[in-house]
């Protein structure tokens, strides 16, 4: 069921839930003034009548007419218009002498008049026995009629409730209309969504009336121009992994065609001095030769081995690891002053993908310092907490601005490491101003 027909049903049951009070309520305070108005009615009545029995009672004349005026002694027909009352005269036999309500007018109620009458308690019949000369002539009596003035409230009802059915429907289309016009937008909402779905990054939504959904609109705006600028950053950042991977075989292909292929070059050659050598002394000196060779490729290989994988993580742990990479540094980089803060307890930090992430990132900013930063002070602090780690690296060289950061592989490598171990990457630099790293990964 959508919201337009869920709060046209909520509005039609507080407006039945209302509208059933006050009917009780009206009919409650109908059945009291119905009852108050008869029996006002029904007091005049009375009063009249006791006036017109007292001139009987003392004017005896009557008595000597016929039968026919003596029928209608109290002329009741001519009070046919009383309709909150029935007036009947009974002679000494219990006949009905006068009324009056005519004989042929039948009496015609509704249901709803009957539930009325049913409802409103029954109202005491008033009898008065007339007397002449010592004897009962007969017996006067009213009986309280509240069918007509209920009658006449229910009209005065319905035509309330007709209004408040008026009401009710033109609310209902008031709210239906209303609740349609505003969430209108839903419709642009939903198409822009299916469009970030099937792939259009180019999906945005326009500027709502409504205070609510435009704060909506600025928000989803918002998102997905970050998620183009995060979808065309790993991209971007793909192309540069796949680049960096290719030059980096394309390294390894030429040192060992040049450097690897040059010695065994150079070994095969002695080696084959060995064999056709007439003395020892030229056999010596070819093995000698063929011993530096290895030497060097030795050397070679575990270069290559280090750029590969940092054999030290492997073999001592992480802050050992991290000392080494930044003694080497140092020696190659004299003229930089290095402030190193790396705590033992660090050895406690399995996990080889943290130690890895940590070792590589300290590995690229040395080397982006060694190239871009020309600084003279650089700081490295490692912290380990009961729930992360924490790495700072600090430089104070010529920084750079970071709304126009460095299109390489680096930096974006760095953060995606972090971000992708759940961590925080924060990086703060600005011209002349150096450069600041700070990196948090959960344990």
């Amino acid at each position: 069921m959508n919201l337009k027909l869920r709060l046209n049903l909520l509005i039609t049951l507080l407006l039945a839930l209302v509208l059933f009070f006050a009917a009780l309520l009206m009919i409650h305070n109908a059945r009291n003034d119905v009852r108050a108005e008869v029996e006002s009615t029904a007091m005049l009545a009375m009063h009249l009548l006791d006036a017109e029995i007292l001139h009987y009672t003392s004017d005896f004349t009557w008595l000597r007419n016929d039968d026919k005026n003596q029928n209608s002694i109290f002329r009741l027909q001519s009070l046919e218009n009383v309709r909150h009352l029935r007036i009947e005269f009974f002679d000494a036999y219990g006949r009905l002498r006068d009324s009056n309500i005519q004989a042929d007018k039948k009496e015609s109620t509704s249901w709803l008049v009957n539930t009325m009458g049913f409802i409103s308690p029954a109202m005491p019949e008033i009898r008065r026995k007339i007397f002449a000369n010592g004897r009962m002539i007969g017996e006067l009596v009213v009986t309280p009629d509240p069918s007509y003035e209920i009658a006449e409230v229910l009209d005065d009802i319905f035509g309330l409730l007709v209004l408040v059915a008026i009401f009710f429907v033109v609310v209902n289309a008031v709210v239906y209309w209303a609740v349609g016009r505003a969430m209108r937008p839903v419709d642009t909402v939903l198409s822009a969504l299916n469009e970030l779905e099937q792939g259009n990054l180019k999906a945005r939504l326009p500027e709502f009336e409504l205070p609510e959904l435009s704060g909506i609109g600025r928000k989803f705006n918002a998102m997905a121009e970050t998620l183009e600028k995060s979808i065309h950053s790993n991209h971007k950042l793909t192309q540069q992994m796949i680049r960096v991977q290719e030059d980096e075989r394309k390294n390894l292909a030429r040192d060992l065609h040049d450097e690897i292929g040059q010695y065994l070059t150079a070994v095969h050659v002695d080696a084959s001095a060995i064999l056709n050598a007439r003395n020892i002394e030229g056999a010596k000196e070819s093995a000698k030769a063929i011993s530096v060779v290895a030497r060097q490729m030795m050397e070679i290989v575990h270069d290559m081995l280090q750029r590969l994988r940092p054999s030290g993580l492997d073999e001592f742990g992480l802050a050992i690891a991290l000392t080494d990479l930044v003694d080497t540094w140092r020696q190659r980089n004299r003229g930089i002053e290095v402030d190193v803060k790396i705590p033992e307890s660090l050895e406690a930090v399995q996990d080889e993908t943290m130690a890895i992430a940590i070792y590589r990132i300290v590995q690229e900013c040395l080397t982006n310092i060694t190239r871009h930063a020309r600084a003279k002070k650089i700081a490295i602090h490692v912290q380990l907490e009961s729930t992360a780690i924490i790495l700072r690296i600090d430089d104070d060289g010529q920084g750079f601005n970071t709304g126009q950061a460095p299109s390489g592989f680096g930096l974006a490598g760095m953060r995606e490491r972090v971000e992708g171990l759940g961590g925080e990457f924060e990086l703060d630099s600005a011209l002349a101003a150096g450069a600041r790293i700070y990196v948090k990964l959960p344990l």
